[in-house]
């Protein structure tokens, strides 16, 4: 609240804008409007909250794996937001799921793994591939990324060098599990040198779950 013996306005009384100017005791008063206070969302708006509410929790917990997943998709800019919007876009494209068959960690066109495979114990998990994916670029050296997540906690471990293409086969430790919980697990396939050089999608695969 303002107000001036004299008048700062003189002695105009009304609204400008979101405020309100008036007389009160001989002095000019100016006071803001009260913010309208708006109901819950409904309808499309809150399928769209509900759906950026989801994907950032799912996300938030990944963060240091998402950004080496989509640097090369994002051009090394935003690099998070541009992982959160891609998200976003396929979770509403899926219908807004429960589960997470719509998540992916990293984005490019640099060859995957075929015959791809998971043998989980009580503490560990080891993924396990053969030949790349045809058509695409790839080499013996490129660094094998992993991630393990607990689909209802959300908690989750991953190695950012967890192995080379050439050696077929990665290990790591599992987050916390509680019984009736899932376990999944991720992999892709970067060129870190081509990294360095510039960002290109041919320098990163598209994460894949290990079934």
């Amino acid at each position: 609240m303002a107000f001036s013996q004299e008048g700062l306005l003189g002695d105009f009384s009304g609204r400008i804008g979101n405020l309100v100017v008036y007389k009160l005791k001989g002095k000019t008063v100016i006071r803001s409007m009260p913010a309208v206070k708006r109901g819950p969302a409904r309808g499309r708006l809150k399928e769209t909250q509900d759906g950026f509410s989801r994907v950032m929790k799912v996300l938030c917990g990944m963060k240091i794996f998402v950004k080496m997943g989509f640097h090369d998709f994002a051009g090394g800019d935003y690099v998070f937001q541009k992982a959160l919007s891609e998200n976003l876009k396929r979770y509403h494209a899926a219908g807004g799921p429960a589960g997470l068959d719509w998540l992916l960690l990293s984005a490019g066109e640099r060859a995957g793994a075929q015959q791809l495979s998971l043998e989980l114990n009580e503490t560990t998990a080891t993924i396990n591939w053969g030949e790349p994916e045809p058509d695409k670029h790839w080499s013996d050296d490129d660094t094998v990324m992993v991630l393990a997540l607990n689909t209802t906690s959300l908690e989750s471990t991953h190695k950012i060098s967890a192995a080379r293409r050439s050696q077929g086969q990665a290990t790591l430790p599992l987050p916390p599990v509680k019984e009736g919980e899932q376990i999944r697990v991720f992999v892709a396939f970067m060129n870190m040198e081509g990294r360095m050089l510039k960002p290109s999608l041919k320098n990163v695969s598209n994460s894949r779950w290990v079934e």
